[in-house]
């Protein structure tokens, strides 16, 4: 119970924050980096990690919620898939250019942190607070578990 109250995450919801300081700290160094082969190496690395990261998310927690009572969980969850599939449009065009150190790519570089920053900032607020309202502690352990095969999963079939 402190947990919650300290707005600490635990079992499923710590799994998707420790994802979120990852990419967040992939994308400020990608953003530092000049190098073009560089900046490619880094992307390719935010790339599989956004992309297995959304998809186990929809597949384990976001599909559980959709089932939710609760019109305020609901809504977070369509609102979710909604801004993945943003993410997925940004990532799929910064991977068709070559130059990735272009003052252009580095703009939809910022785009991209924007739009992870938005989603982040969102569920980590409102959609922590819909799961734990929905989910007690052994449910988001065992989610937990679900999210990181699945994940791990994404990534190897990448």
């Amino acid at each position: 119970m402190l947990k919650e109250w300290l707005g600490m995450a635990e079992g499923i919801l710590q799994d998707l924050h420790q994802d979120h300081e990852e990419v967040g700290g992939l994308i400020e160094q990608c953003l530092k980096t000049e190098a073009s082969a560089e900046r490619n190496q880094i992307f390719k690395e935010i790339m599989s990690m956004l992309t297995a990261h959304s998809e186990a998310e929809q597949q384990v927690l976001y599909k559980k919620m959709q089932k939710s009572d609760d019109e305020k969980t609901r809504s977070f969850v369509f609102e979710g898939i909604n801004e993945h599939q943003i993410v997925e449009q940004q990532l799929q065009q910064m991977a068709r250019t070559r130059n990735k150190a272009s003052e252009q790519w580095t703009a939809q570089l910022t785009v991209l942190k924007e739009l992870v920053n938005h989603h982040v900032k969102e569920e980590e607020s409102t959609g922590f607070s819909c799961a734990r309202n929905e989910f007690n502690r052994e449910e988001l352990e065992k989610m937990s578990g679900q999210f990181q095969r699945q994940k791990e999963k994404l990534m190897a079939a990448a």
